[in-house]
């Protein structure tokens, strides 16, 4: 992994942005402030101000710069095996519902991308799902069946155009897969032509009530006034009662691209097996790329990352003779009970503050059709699937989050004080009874910091594949030198006095 430190950026995020924006600089008033500018954030600030709304689209760093960037970018109603758990739990209503939401979406997405004729990658192709362990085929035929009893376009079959040996597969066709960066960087321009403000580098604070208003501060000196507002984030900037925090789990994934010698079009795939692989072709220019992630486990668990891309590393070599990486990263996301990602008022009644999160790591199917929600809950409009994705919906039942199998992992015990820190590596330790840790960079300098998360106080995890502190409570990342990276967190972590190593 030593060679792949200049390597750590989703290849969908290669090169520098588009278009840049400036940091808030003036007190705004708009009909809705939307926070966050991910794939919910940017198309229901698009769909808002395609109703008339004036709209403050809000980004605490870059546009498209969080999970939606870090997808594999799948744009599929395919979710694994998703809808024979969703029919035996919530009847075939839901079942149906939660299908045709994503169709929604995954159309809408096709929709925009022919209007503008965004230049995108997009392209129309099945997704498969498959098992090479023979234990898995009765859930896999349980699947199926669902498919028939849902009417969903799809078979399963005991062969793919690939040479890989496999148990069963099972087929849902006309899905579709993207560049997710550039076709959100190409919303935002639309966005910003129908009147839409647009902000970076801004971080949403808290809210004041004054009257029929919301005063939102930030960590500028400016306030942006709305009458109503979405958090479109990872985590929700504002968690009442803790109901969030006690309602999903946050998870990370990892993925890699390689330099591919050939064109992979025959879909996109995903196994039903552990440790979890999923993969699919992408293009670099006139470049063929081959992007593999998996690896999911809960976020900040302690374990060693380094051994989860080395795993996925492993993979590509074996099955498709692939060495050359082009990039490594991680992918945050928040994973509900019951697997519908939470979208409508933050609480019950509350028809000023709203939110769009824990889509269970498929997220850009749903948040389209989260965005076209939330556009009409906002605009008094009747939509289908209120009831679906109501955050205050009752859920029956928890299901575990899949841990990967690969690797043993690290302790993340107490390190011995005389322990010397090489470069671009962290080690916790205690200081008067409490976490702290240290973080030496590429010059040598130490930072000494407070391992608990400025969110609610959990203990931060280091993670040495990506060389930040991650938060195993509510995702919140931070950087090696505790700058926030991602969720609910909105203040870096503490730096603290330096100690004897």
């Amino acid at each position: 992994m030593g060679s792949l430190s200049n390597k750590n950026q989703s290849f969908w995020k290669k090169g520098k942005q588009e278009v840049s924006y400036s940091k808030l600089a003036k007190n705004e008033e708009v009909d809705v402030a939307v926070i966050g500018g991910g794939m919910s954030g940017v198309l229901t600030a698009y769909l808002l101000a395609k109703e008339g709304k004036s709209v403050a689209l809000i980004e605490a760093r870059e546009m498209v710069s969080g999970s939606t960037g870090g997808t594999t970018a799948k744009l599929t109603s395919q979710h694994q095996l998703v809808y024979g758990e969703i029919l035996d739990r919530d009847g075939l209503d839901v079942a149906k519902d939660y299908y045709d939401a994503n169709e929604l979406g995954r159309e809408l997405v096709q929709s925009l991308v022919e209007e503008y004729d965004i230049k995108c990658d997009f392209e129309t192709m099945p997704a498969y799902v498959y098992t090479q362990d023979v234990k898995n085929k009765k859930q896999m035929e349980k699947e199926a069946q669902a498919y028939k009893e849902i009417g969903i376009n799809g078979e399963l079959v005991t062969t793919i155009p690939l040479d890989l040996k496999i148990e069963q597969a099972l087929i849902m066709n006309n899905q579709a897969q993207f560049h997710p960066v550039k076709f959100l960087e190409s919303m935002i321009v639309e966005i910003e032509k129908l009147g839409g403000k647009i902000y970076e580098h801004t971080v949403y604070m808290e809210t004041e009530r004054s009257g029929d208003k919301l005063i939102l501060s930030t960590d500028t000196s400016f306030t942006v006034t709305c009458e109503q507002v979405v958090f479109a984030t990872l985590f929700p900037a504002e968690d009442p009662d803790s109901y969030f925090s006690d309602s999903m789990k946050p998870v990370t994934s990892h993925l890699m691209a390689f330099k591919n010698t050939e064109v992979f079009n025959s879909g996109m795939y995903i196994n039903d097996d552990s440790p979890k692989r999923t993969f699919r072709g992408a293009k670099d220019g006139d470049d063929n790329v081959f992007i593999v992630g998996g690896e999911t486990h809960p976020t900040g668990d302690g374990k060693s990352t380094e051994q989860h891309y080395e795993a996925i590393e492993k993979f590509a070599k074996e099955e498709f003779g692939l060495t050359e990486i082009l990039g490594y990263w991680s992918e945050h996301d928040m994973v509900t009970a019951d697997r519908r990602p939470h979208i409508g008022p933050i609480k019950e009644e509350d028809f000023q503050m709203y939110v769009m999160t824990g889509y269970s790591k498929w997220g850009l199917a749903a948040a389209a059709a989260g965005a076209q929600l939330m556009t009409d809950l906002l605009t008094g409009k009747k939509n289908k699937f209120k009831d679906l994705f109501d955050p205050q919906r009752k859920i029956s039942e928890e299901n575990d989050v899949e841990e990967s199998s690969s690797g043993k992992g690290r302790k993340s015990g107490v390190t011995p004080k005389s322990e010397k820190l090489k470069n671009n590596e962290a080690k916790r330790f205690k200081v008067d009874g409490k976490p702290a840790g240290i973080y030496k960079d590429n010059e040598g300098k130490n930072y000494y910091l407070d391992l608990a998360c400025t969110h609610l106080g959990c203990e931060v995890k280091w993670n040495d594949g990506d060389k930040t502190w991650d938060c195993p409570c509510h995702g919140s990342v931070f950087d090696a030198k505790g700058g926030v990276l991602a969720g609910p967190a909105k203040e870096p972590l503490k730096e603290i006095e330096p100690f004897e190593e």
